[in-house]
């Protein structure tokens, strides 16, 4: 889902608004994800370097990340729930959910964005330690979500830590 937020001159496009409390608690959450990759499967570390690398990099933007990236609970009884990060050049998001199922009535999802983003605006709120908490306890149960349509070759991987 993408939305349109102004942008003004004086925003960096190549920027993301995240303040220094932000970027700490990125920095959480790309803890959590470096515990996790010993589990994930060879398809899933792929997409894994990008979210990590573009994580890094933060406040600057990653030319061609296009990633989601989550945790997902599994799903034997038709319920699950999941935590994912989705970020491109432009927007950076912390989503949760849920999906229930009864056999009854049939199911609902619910879903938000703890946190989002846009490069090049002023656009930051919600909280990052709130999908820290969904997060880890999904992590536990080692199940990966990918959905990635970046262009590896446009990512910088020359550096592991510039921030630019």
């Amino acid at each position: 889902m993408s939305y349109d937020h102004d942008t003004d001159d004086d925003f960096d496009p190549d920027r993301f608004p995240l303040s220094a409390d932000d970027l700490h608690k990125i920095g959480s959450v790309i803890t959590l994800i470096r515990e996790q990759l010993i589990s994930m499967a060879p398809q899933d570390l792929k997409s894994a370097a990008v979210v990590l690398r573009a994580l890094e990099r933060l406040p600057a933007t990653t030319s061609g990340a296009e990633v989601t990236f989550g945790f997902v609970s599994p799903n034997g009884d038709g319920n699950f729930g999941w935590a994912d990060i989705s970020i491109s050049e432009s927007e950076l998001t912390l989503g949760t959910g849920q999906h229930f199922h009864d056999p009854s009535v049939g199911g609902d999802t619910e879903s938000r964005h703890e946190y989002e983003a846009y490069a090049g605006s002023d656009f930051a709120e919600g909280d990052i330690e709130q999908w820290l908490v969904a997060a880890r306890h999904l992590s536990a149960e080692g199940n990966i979500s990918v959905d990635d349509y970046s262009d590896y070759e446009a990512i910088d991987w020359s550096s592991e830590t510039d921030k630019d």
